[in-house]
């Protein structure tokens, strides 16, 4: 708990200079960054994760918090979010936290993942298209949604017609809207 209220203090001083979130209100904060990072975990293997987009570090710094266990990187292509990341990793001890600044496009990574994140990145096709060379065999994708995604759901089945789709609804504590996790299994 001290790592993930030191992570929040952080994250709220650094988007004072830096604008790392548009979400400046601390219990949102709590809720709508924290805790719907959170409610990923539950879906996740023990296996290297990386989350892609990771921005102001959510998906991958709370996890990497509660699953000190895991390999997590997180990649953004801007350096001064993956700054942030980096003084996170420092500050919190999280030596199963790597950064990576780079375009998920062109990451050249030095070996394959079973399971990528993202949280509110890209259409979920795209996001299958562009880390298709990152996935080991039966990977999966974890891709965080606020409504259903009925269209890109559609548009990534016709792109990758062997894929498995699966979709949870997710009960984020103090979330009004809603939440989904869209799983596309390779």
């Amino acid at each position: 708990m001290a790592q993930l209220e030191a992570f929040l203090n952080s994250v709220e001083k650094w988007s004072r200079v830096y604008n790392l979130t548009r979400i400046t209100n601390r219990s949102q904060m709590v809720t709508h960054h924290l805790l719907d990072s959170l409610s990923l975990a539950d879906y996740l293997s023990d296996e290297p994760l990386l989350d892609v987009g990771s921005g102001a570090g959510f998906p991958g710094i709370p996890l990497a918090i509660a699953r000190p266990f895991q390999d997590i990187t997180v990649l953004d292509s801007a350096q001064k979010r993956t700054r942030f990341a980096i003084q996170m990793k420092g500050e919190l001890q999280l030596s199963n936290l790597s950064v990576v600044t780079a375009r998920v496009e062109s990451y050249d990574a030095d070996h394959l993942y079973s399971q990528v994140t993202a949280r509110a990145f890209a259409p979920l096709q795209d996001l299958c298209t562009w880390v298709q060379p990152l996935l080991a065999p039966g990977a999966k994708v974890l891709a965080l949604k606020g409504q259903y995604p009925h269209d890109e759901i559609e548009q990534t089945c016709a792109l990758f017609p062997d894929a498995q789709v699966d979709s949870y609804e997710l009960d984020v504590p103090g979330v009004e809207a809603q939440r989904h996790l869209i799983e596309v299994q390779f």
